[in-house]
């Protein structure tokens, strides 16, 4: 399974990097997306969602809530058949409501990928 992780980090301390190391760990292909680092991890890392060549299934928002709706937004087309899983502190009251107004049926709120606590 491939999952793009928005907003990836080289940085250890930082969730975003714990998070692609532990998918990694479980054996998923993970997708880093950061417009400001050309790998991550030794993986090369996109700029945009928009970027990725590769099909992949799910999509992990790891960022604040402004940049998750923001990339929900520009890329509704692209993501409306994707399952969305957003980190607990990435999602908002808004982006729950844009996923509903906007016909988005494989979606996961209020859980963390590495839990991987489905509802």
């Amino acid at each position: 399974m491939k999952i793009a992780l928005i907003w990836a980090s080289n940085n250890p301390e930082k969730y975003w990097n714990k998070i692609l190391k532990n998918l990694i760990n479980k054996w998923y292909i993970v997708i880093p997306v950061n417009p400001k680092e050309e790998t991550i991890e030794w993986i090369k890392t996109f700029k945009s969602i928009k970027e990725i060549k590769d099909d992949f299934e799910i999509v992990n928002f790891v960022v604040p809530p402004t940049i998750t709706l923001e990339t929900l937004k520009n890329n509704k087309d692209l993501l409306k058949n994707k399952k969305i899983w957003i980190q607990p502190w990435a999602e908002s009251d808004e982006i729950k409501n844009f996923l509903k107004e906007n016909n988005f049926s494989d979606y996961i709120t209020d859980s963390c990928i590495m839990i991987n606590k489905k509802k």
